[in-house]
């Protein structure tokens, strides 16, 4: 049995993957068909992602480890 999928998409979206998909001599028909397929076979995935954090490296200067040293000193008297 054969069944219609229909939705809205935005039309630069459309666009751009019917101009990508008729560049790579497919129809977008045949890229929308297959990426069920490949979504049912586990191959592709949708879901929330976690990234790393980006890590800052700051310089310490003298002048900052300076009063780190001397938060430090403050914090071990409680």
């Amino acid at each position: 049995m054969i069944t219609q999928i229909v939705f809205k998409a935005d039309k630069s979206l459309k666009d751009k993957a019917m101009k990508k998909a008729q560049s790579e001599g497919v129809t977008l028909k045949a890229v929308l068909y297959n990426a069920l397929k490949l979504y049912i076979e586990g191959k592709i995935k949708f879901g929330l992602q976690i990234n790393e954090p980006e890590i800052e490296i700051l310089e310490v200067t003298p002048k900052i480890q300076k009063k780190m040293d001397k938060i430090g000193t403050l914090l071990e008297k409680i």
